[in-house]
């Protein structure tokens, strides 16, 4: 609850900053290299553990890209996502906790809104998801079948988000974003707001 609670005010400041500063809006440059950082909350699909899991939380994400010209970049990024706790129901006990993280490669559209500042962004690649699961008490987690493991799967990358530029070189983006995986590693989704500073 806590973890919603501070994407919500974080989401809640970026839209007033919005609103308060659309006078000064203007279309971002059209090239260049660019770096993002965003900070949200996380969610895992499509893999189960034994005993208990508690995969919410926050996560963040950075990109390192090149704009080549006002509606195309290519972009390589990298995801942390919230760690996994893994516990013994019957004396709830932690027994281990998943780490999950993924590095992308991916081609950005991007479709700026005439000259209101505004651009509306998706992401299509592939990135590397991994998994690594390792053991906090071995006593709950033998109680429970729990062992340590490293996964990794190779997959699709997307995300679809929308930019707001207050100048040229800065703006502020919300994004969402999904790395498909497997039932090893799962499918990781990342729901986050953050800047993006372009520079020539």
């Amino acid at each position: 609850m806590k973890d919603k609670k501070m994407v919500a005010v974080v989401l809640s400041g970026l839209t007033a900053l919005f609103f308060s500063a659309s006078s000064l809006a203007v279309m971002s440059l059209p090239d260049g290299w660019y770096l993002d950082g965003n900070v949200g909350s996380t969610h895992l699909s499509n893999k189960s553990y034994p005993g208990s899991a508690s995969s919410s939380g926050i996560g963040g994400s950075a990109d390192m890209g090149y704009k080549f010209m006002p509606f195309f970049g290519l972009e390589l990024g990298y995801s942390r996502y919230a760690n996994t706790s893994i516990k013994d129901p019957s004396t709830d006990t932690k027994a281990g906790w998943d780490k999950h993280y993924s590095y992308d490669l991916a081609g950005k559209g991007i479709l700026p809104f005439g000259q209101t500042g505004a651009e509306a962004i998706a992401k299509l690649g592939v990135g590397r998801n991994a998994s690594s699961l390792s053991l906090t008490n071995t006593t709950a987690a033998s109680n429970i079948g729990l062992g340590a493991s490293q996964h990794s799967e190779t997959n699709l990358y997307m995300a679809a988000g929308l930019q707001y530029n207050f100048v040229p070189e800065l703006g502020v983006v919300v994004q969402w974003a999904r790395q498909l995986g497997s039932s090893s590693t799962g499918n990781l989704d990342l729901l986050t707001a953050g800047f993006s500073f372009i520079f020539g």
